[in-house]
């Protein structure tokens, strides 16, 4: 329960949101909201503009000065989205690389968000490799660029597989990093990998399956003999790669002593209970002895091919 002094500045607090939410509603339905009307109406509901204008600090006129800047930047958005949505064109934020709706607020924040990272990213006669997230790369290219982790469960992630618009959202980004490259792209996969500390193998992510195979230029499908260890050092693998001579490979770990545990039997329909997925139902099987996988459906995780070799599952 909370006391009465609480219950009033949550009120307050819920009344300003909703004067600010004001701003964004237009008479007209097919209107774009003025995203300066916005970011005034949050710097004066919130009493940030007031309190920065009260201020002998000259380091908090230096902000003002900034957000004022940032208010006539978002005007000028909002302007220029009215005026393509008028002549028919591509209205700003209207991208396929993002998801906000054109001239949103959303739109213009990403916008913003992407200008952030943009400045912070090397010049391009550094010699470096620049190392970023699919979001911080929309809106730039490169004329080669890596893109890993292309495994179900990984990418897409495991909380997409069994969410259709989740799922569509990292389609999206899929986009996004293919369409990053000018010259060359790498598409990489590890055939094993560990997580959670134990070695893990997830099937070839669906994006790539979706891919036309006579636009890959397959370079290896398989690892290295002798590539996958279970000893100390860790578990890795050579990725699949598109257009690279070495997909990579993880670190060797020392020889792995005989397997003295027998190996776990799973049938369709036995319940499991994973390390970091929690229960689940085996759906199907597939292969024989070390071979054999098992596609298990972990409800709200989604579904996740393991093998039982290596699968940190315990038969319940």
């Amino acid at each position: 329960m909370l006391n009465s002094r609480s219950e009033k500045a949550i009120a307050a607090f819920m009344d300003m949101l909703d004067q600010i939410r004001v701003t964004l509603r237009t008479d007209d339905p097919g209107a774009l909201p003025d995203i300066g009307d916005v970011v005034e109406a949050v710097l004066n509901h919130t009493g940030y503009r007031y309190e920065l204008e009260n201020s002998s600090d000259p380091q908090e006129l230096a902000r003002l000065d900034n957000l004022n800047e940032l208010v006539s930047v978002a005007h000028e958005f909002s302007a220029d989205a009215a005026n393509a949505q008028a002549a028919g064109e591509d209205v700003p934020g209207d991208d396929e690389d993002v998801g906000a709706p054109p001239g949103s607020l959303e739109a213009f924040l990403e916008r913003v968000s992407l200008v952030a990272d943009a400045d912070e990213l090397p010049e391009s006669s550094a010699g470096v490799v620049t190392m970023m997230t699919l979001h911080t790369a929309k809106g730039l290219e490169f004329p080669v660029v890596f893109v890993t982790g292309w495994e179900d469960g990984m990418f897409p992630h495991m909380r997409a597989l069994g969410d259709p618009v989740e799922l569509a959202e990292e389609r999206r980004l899929a986009y996004v990093g293919i369409t990053r490259a000018r010259q060359r792209l790498y598409l990489s996969r590890a055939k094993v990998r560990s997580s959670w500390g134990q070695p893990m193998m997830n099937p070839e992510s669906r994006f790539l399956q979706e891919i036309p195979q006579e636009l890959i230029d397959w370079r290896r499908t398989d690892p290295l003999p002798g590539r996958i260890a279970t000893g100390a050092g860790g578990y890795g693998g050579g990725g699949y790669g598109s257009g690279g001579s070495r997909a990579g490979g993880g670190s060797l770990g020392a020889p792995s002593k005989k397997r003295t545990k027998p190996l776990m039997v799973l049938e369709a329909g036995d319940r499991v209970s994973h390390d970091k997925y929690g229960l689940g139902r085996v759906v199907e099987v597939t292969g024989v002895g070390e071979s054999a996988t098992s596609l298990i459906d972990f409800g709200s995780e989604g579904r996740v091919k393991l093998m039982h070799n290596f699968a940190p599952v315990q038969k319940l």
